[in-house]
């Protein structure tokens, strides 16, 4: 029981941070192994805890004040909080279930937003300085997502394309992105809708290609069209298709 409070305690806080910036979308370049997953989780657990322990403090605080005892009538106030003033007395709490459903509850709530505040700002400003000494050496920026593979297909735009291999380019599939693989998904996967309409599309109007994903291991090339491109030839085809069926 004893070594499940201190895994509650002392590694639940940082892990948390560490799932909340995965699901935000800042995955590293190559999967992290399990012990630099704890060395960055325990960097992680540092400001949570300091947040959570602070909030407690102050209820702590205010707790034992006899003013509000006496005016206010809020049960979580008039509740004898324990001061914490040194590492022990977190181990005497951790017997207090309650104690222990406000940590797990408050480090929930506190990893959340520091991991928003990390991905929507902190690393880009740590990017930022990272890439001011880059250009200073001459080596080209990082770019703000970690794999080509995020950068090219996990936006919030829709992406018509086309699929082949560059060894057979005449077998290719057009069609509009509906589902792509995860980062660290071990197969790089893509489900497209649309398939036939798009390529009867394509194969009626010529529409630009913006950019070209080459997966130099397995050879797969997927063409990137101008979606500005695509929507507009989308609109003349279907025209053209209800004025034939009209006529």
């Amino acid at each position: 029981m004893e070594s499940f409070i201190s895994l509650l305690v002392f590694t639940l806080p940082g892990l948390l941070a560490y799932f909340w910036i995965q699901l935000f979308g800042l995955t590293p370049t190559v999967k992290h192994q399990s012990t630099e997953m704890l060395a960055i989780s325990a960097l992680l657990w540092i400001p949570v805890v300091i947040t959570v322990l602070f909030v407690y403090q102050l209820l702590a605080y205010v707790s034992s004040l006899d003013v509000i005892h006496l005016r206010v009538d809020v049960p979580i106030l008039k509740k004898d909080w324990t001061m914490i003033n040194k590492l022990s007395d977190i181990a005497t709490l951790s017997d207090n279930v309650w104690f222990l459903l406000y940590f797990v509850a408050s480090s929930i709530i506190v990893s959340f937003y520091l991991a928003k505040f990390i991905c929507k700002k902190g690393y880009k400003k740590f990017l930022d300085k990272v890439n001011q000494v880059r250009k200073e050496n001459g080596l080209a920026p990082l770019s703000e997502n970690t794999t080509v593979w995020n950068e090219v297909f996990l936006g919030n735009e829709g992406q018509v394309v086309e699929v082949y291999k560059i060894d057979k380019p005449d077998e290719k599939v057009i069609g509009c992105i509906k589902k792509v693989s995860r980062a660290f998904e071990p197969e790089k996967n893509i489900v497209l809708e649309g398939v036939e309409h798009w390529t009867k599309v394509m194969e009626h109007y010529e529409v630009e290609t913006e950019d070209a994903f080459i997966d130099t291991k397995t050879g797969l090339v997927i063409k990137i069209y101008n979606l500005e491109q695509a929507l507009e030839a989308q609109d003349l085809y279907n025209k053209k298709v209800s004025n034939s069926t009209t006529s």
